[in-house]
């Protein structure tokens, strides 16, 4: 029979392409059943629809009525097979027909259908059924308590298996004939098979979401020009829309003290979140949160696919966080790189230059001061000689600090009390220092050990510092001279009130000619001098300083290594005088 010629085939067929295209959507699962819910309770005229149906562990009972009311509740015993023996007070007896429906267990009933379904046309009446338990069968006469007149529950199928079931009811009889029991038999079944549909569509349009997601947070720790914060920041608002209610995810990322957030980031109701490792250490974490109250329907409020989703996410920032700091040591080796080959040119340069310039340099001072000899010169002339004087010992000055950068005199080392050493340098330096409004602080450490060193070159590290700290306090202040034992070194450190640097700034004072001082108050070699005295004596440096906050120099030299060396001789000219 063709449809054209049957109307009731040509509404089934027309209400069947809508339930289809409704599975088309790939929408929730929630969202599908309300919209076929209203649809086929429309088509039927019936009052209310009720449908069960698994959601991977649970079952869920979703109710929609003709004025629109729509519910949904957890199917708690849905699972179980029902036994009207022992029937629970809390299920009415329409709720275990629709579990006897599920699992097949009626064998024989005046009302039921092929698909081993039932077709209640008067619920007034009692209900004769043969039921199957436990390898045996039961004849029950049921008396149906309920508001609906009649009642149609088929299961919805996918071949052999049974999902769930749909049931109909009326309030008033109807009565539904087997032919359009058929018709609503292959419906249900279109049902089915449309949810498996929309299903396999709803999780591949996840999929790409997730890969999607992944795919723009790799992009975006690519590019070069983005730094880690900057990949942190993108990545907050690329996360929410690869979860399942984007409309609803905000993200937040804590990285090292650092909180990134999703621009429409507010306190969340549901939270998940995984952590953050970076060589191996964990870091921080990542956390997606919905800010709205959502039901655990859907498979939520979190997808179950969508904890590794994060897992991967969480990784992936760990691998950028880590390649991030790769780039960046790598970045400042290569600046220390470049520092040590430009030393090593300015290191050649200076030392040809101060050779050419010392001869030259030698003429112009000593005959300056032959003609300051000489007598009867006017005293205009006179100090203009003591400017050439003055300015030739300034540039001899400076040849002696480029000598002593290049490194054309190797270091004298011998054994000493660094703090004497200390005592003797500020003694010359304690006139400027009060001349300047500067109190001098002095904690040097009692009974050190001697240490190995170039006494001429240690006084060099020490003025070069104090003056460096006079410079910086142009209105006066307070200079701290101190020394310290540490296990395997002495620390000499030299503090100041005055100005302070940036941290810009600390990573260029020991580049050669680089400084921060006027036109004729430094040449920039001091602080690189300094640098060169400590290294080859086997020492580091170390600056503190904030802007405003003055600075710290700490200078480490080693203890010598031979036990004699350090302080030994001393020990045993005690012992001859004992």
């Amino acid at each position: 029979m063709s449809s054209s010629k049957d109307p009731t085939l040509k509404s089934f067929h027309e209400l069947s392409f809508k339930l289809i295209k409704l599975a088309d959507r790939g929408t929730l699962i929630s969202d599908y059943l309300r919209d076929i819910s209203k649809t086929v309770l429309e088509f039927s005229k019936a009052d209310q629809i009720s449908i069960i149906i698994n959601d991977i562990r649970n079952y869920y009972r979703f109710i929609f009525n003709d004025d629109g009311d729509w519910t949904v509740t957890p199917a708690q015993k849905f699972g179980e097979a029902p036994d009207f023996v022992n029937s629970a007070v809390s299920e009415t007896i329409v709720e275990h027909l629709e579990r006897t429906v599920f699992f097949k267990k009626v064998e024989d009933s005046p009302s039921i259908t092929d698909g081993f379904g039932l077709n209640i046309s008067d619920t007034s009446k009692p209900l004769k059924l043969l039921l199957s338990y436990e390898n045996r069968s039961s004849a029950y006469m049921l008396n149906i308590t309920t508001d609906f007149l009649s009642l149609l529950i088929l299961p919805i199928r996918i071949g052999s298996d049974v999902l769930g079931t749909i049931s109909l009811k009326w309030k008033k009889e109807h009565v539904v004939n087997n032919y359009e029991t058929e018709l609503y038999q292959y419906l249900f079944d279109i049902i089915g098979f449309a949810r498996s549909h929309r299903q396999a569509k709803f999780h591949l349009g996840e999929r790409i979401k997730e890969l999607t997601t992944i795919f723009q947070i790799t992009r975006l720790g690519a590019e070069k020009n983005n730094s880690l914060d900057d990949v942190l920041i993108g990545a907050a608002d690329i996360i929410p829309p690869g979860f399942l209610r984007p409309e609803f995810a905000c993200c937040k990322i804590i990285y090292r003290n650092k909180t990134f957030k999703s621009r429409n980031y507010k306190l969340p109701k549901h939270v998940m979140k995984e952590d953050i490792t970076v060589n191996g250490k964990i870091s921080g974490y990542v956390e997606v949160g919905y800010t709205k109250e959502l039901s655990s329907l859907d498979k939520g409020p979190f997808l179950n696919e969508e904890r590794p989703l994060l897992k991967t996410i969480a990784g992936e920032l760990g691998l950028i966080a880590e390649r991030k700091l790769f780039e960046d040591e790598r970045e400042r080796l290569q600046q220390q790189l470049l520092h040590a080959d430009r030393l090593v040119t300015v290191g050649q340069l200076t030392a040809g230059v101060a050779h050419e310039l010392n001869e030259p340099l030698g003429g112009i001072l000593g005959f300056a001061q032959l003609i300051k000899k000489y007598g009867e010169i006017n005293e205009s002339v006179e100090k203009d000689i003591d400017k050439i004087i003055k300015a030739s010992m300034h540039a001899r000055e400076i040849i002696r600090k480029l000598m002593l950068f290049s490194r054309q005199k190797p270091p004298e080392k011998t054994l000493f009390n660094i703090n004497e050493r200390i005592n003797d340098g500020l003694y010359l330096l304690e006139s400027r220092l009060k001349k300047s409004g500067i109190l001098l602080k002095k904690n040097l450490s009692e009974d050190l050990p001697l240490i190995k060193i170039d006494p001429s070159q240690l006084h060099q590290v020490l003025v070069n510092l104090v003056v460096n700290a006079i410079q910086a306090m142009p209105e006066g202040g307070e200079l701290t001279i101190s020394t310290e034992k540490h296990i395997n070194a002495i620390s000499l450190t030299v503090k100041d009130t005055g100005v302070g640097m940036t941290k810009d700034q600390i990573d260029k004072i020991f580049i050669p000619f680089y400084t921060t001082k006027g036109i004729n108050e430094g040449t920039g070699l001091g602080l690189p001098v300094v640098l060169g005295i400590v290294q080859s004596h086997g020492g580091t440096i170390l600056v503190e300083s904030r802007p405003g906050q003055g600075a710290a120099f700490i200078v480490k030299f080693p203890l010598a290594d031979d036990p004699v060396e350090n302080g030994g001789e001393e020990k045993d000219e005690q012992e001859k005088k004992k």
